[in-house]
């Protein structure tokens, strides 16, 4: 059987976010209770450029010397690069603060205009003040990360776990809509 692919579209720029080839994990707070809302996924960093992108297995264990290096070979990371997202920053907590709540209030709007019921958009609103906590409790932490269309209204977000040496990409589901493909 075929498998579907499911993409994550941001419902604000129409940009393409995620996929399903990087499974979610739902996001716990310090006390292990579920963030509803938000979810995660891990990147990790893989070779880019050159003739053939390294998806991650590949002969990295042991077999054939070193290879020559090849100048057009990058090291990215592989959320990063697969969505073509760009590093933003946020001025301070007060204005990440005001950036969560117009972004809510605008997936709001969206979902209305998409015609959503009633009570998925008051279930959406309702992970609002979890999700706000959460991420405004790691801010200093935070990295934020605008997708190609470059639209500061919509961001993701990414932590490091402890001693991770590559970061989680953080996604307020709300904001999505998905598409199989």
């Amino acid at each position: 059987p075929h498998h579907k692919m499911i993409v994550y579209r941001d419902i604000i720029t129409g940009d393409e976010m995620l996929s399903d080839a990087f499974p979610l994990k739902q996001v716990v707070d310090e006390e292990g209770n579920p963030v509803e809302g938000l979810m995660y996924c891990d990147s990790r960093n893989i070779q880019a450029g050159g003739d053939n992108v390294d998806i991650g297995c590949g002969n990295s264990f042991g077999g054939g010397g070193e290879e020559e290096v090849d100048s057009t070979v990058e090291t990215v990371n592989n959320v990063i690069h697969s969505f073509q997202y760009t590093e933003t920053q946020v001025g301070g907590v007060a204005d990440f603060k005001s950036w969560i709540k117009e972004y809510m209030n605008l997936v709001r709007t969206k979902l209305r205009e998409s015609g959503k019921p009633k009570e998925e958009i008051q279930a959406f609103m309702g992970t609002a003040p979890g999700i706000a906590k959460f991420l405004l409790k790691r801010f200093n932490d935070l990295q934020f990360y605008l997708g190609p269309a470059f639209d500061p209204q919509s961001m993701v977000f990414s932590l490091y776990a402890d001693g991770a040496l590559t970061p989680s990409f953080y996604f307020i589901m709300g904001g999505f809509v998905q598409e199989k493909f």
